[in-house]
């Protein structure tokens, strides 16, 4: 596995969508130096209206060799969750928490050598828009300095709208805690067209005949983009969703997931993992890991119930916890304590993506000192 290697010339699609009207034209590949010239060829008469025999030439080049490893898998797991599929000349990817976003636009950069500063941006929240100028205004700057300051994106790259709404809900007023979704877009037609083929022949094709460590660094990826944890201590309930549009997407994470030892059952366009065996199984295996408020809320499954022994043979066999908490994070605890002296611990916990019992802790070391 060490030093493999994906070949980009497997994924490069024979023909490309160009165009308001998706008109296809060939594509043609060069090799030069370890990368990869794309181009194709756009008759005059198909741009600005003019006639004659002439040619529009649109070309990009991308590395021919890429990283094979338990990052890309990953990777590649949050794209087919969370990428926009439409052949649209746009290459686009969203997430609300900050680490993943951080994670995509840095492979990227390392693979495909797209700078981190080079995507466009732009932040959409869950509630309808303010009719109250000065909330609104309060808002769009509290979501704006957030991403900002989390990420490499470049402010001079965001779209003139930096914030847009949604309007079908009910939501008035943004969340404490709530900072958006961030949406970044490169409308590089060819590297677009290039990665959806990618992901897509990696989903469809490869990823079940994967080794095991790319199979589970894949189901990171998908769990961290398409999943929820239900908790419901009244029906004691403790339930992983995964949701997918397309039946065929469904099978094939169920069937990845039983190459990795867990069941599911699929109930419209959901697949629920549930049972104990399961639910210890993902945890050993650390699916949920790559989104720390999925896999905090998961913690929090195990802790309410007493019929878990299983998870506490296993915590007490963990000698350094895999997810040790950074001092960037306790400083984030400490930052937002100090801003909220009040606030409950779940509150922050929620916010920064750890356990109550973390915030608890870093609050009591600042009492005492």
């Amino acid at each position: 596995m060490e030093n493999e290697k994906f070949d980009m010339m497997d994924f490069v699609p024979s023909e490309i969508y160009s165009g308001k009207n998706g008109n296809k034209y060939l594509l043609e590949v060069k090799e030069w130096n370890q990368y990869l010239m794309i181009s194709y060829k756009v008759p005059q008469s198909k741009w600005k209206g003019l006639t004659g025999n002439g040619y529009r030439v649109y070309d990009d080049s991308i590395k021919r060799y890429i990283n094979k490893n338990n990052e890309a898998f990953e990777v590649l797991g949050l794209l087919q969750a969370e990428m926009g599929k439409t052949q649209n000349g746009c290459l686009n990817f969203c997430n609300h928490e900050y680490q993943i976003m951080n994670k995509v636009m840095l492979w990227f950069e390392k693979e495909f050598e797209i700078l981190q500063t080079w995507w466009k941006w732009y932040i959409k929240i869950n509630i309808n828009e303010p009719n109250d100028s000065q909330y609104k205004k309060e808002i769009e700057t509290k979501v704006v300095n957030y991403w900002l300051e989390k990420t490499n994106i470049n402010s001079d790259m965001a779209y003139p709208k930096k914030v847009s709404y949604i309007k079908n809900t009910t939501n008035k007023k943004l969340g404490f805690y709530d900072y958006g979704t961030l949406i970044i877009e490169s409308k590089k037609n060819i590297l677009s067209q290039v990665v959806k083929k990618f992901v897509k022949d990696i989903t469809y094709e490869h990823i079940l005949n994967s080794e095991r460590s790319y199979l589970q660094n894949y189901m990171r990826g998908i769990i961290a983009g398409e999943s929820n944890v239900e908790i419901d201590k009244k029906s004691k309930k403790f339930r992983v969703f995964i949701t997918a549009k397309e039946d065929c997407e469904r099978d094939i994470f169920e069937n990845c997931l039983k190459c990795l030892g867990i069941s599911g059952n699929q109930y419209g366009k959901a697949l629920v993992i549930s049972k104990k065996a399961n639910m210890i199984e993902m945890l050993k295996q650390k699916l949920l890991c790559s989104s720390n408020k999925k896999y905090n809320k998961f913690l929090i499954g195990f802790n309410i119930f007493d019929n878990f022994p299983e998870y506490e043979e296993w915590k007490s066999r963990q000698i350094v916890p895999h997810n040790k908490i950074p001092q960037q994070t306790i400083n984030q605890i400490i930052e937002l304590h100090k801003l909220n002296p009040n606030h409950p611990a779940w509150k922050i916990a929620e916010q920064v993506g750890v356990s109550a019992i973390k915030v608890q802790r870093v609050r009591k070391e600042l009492a005492t000192n």
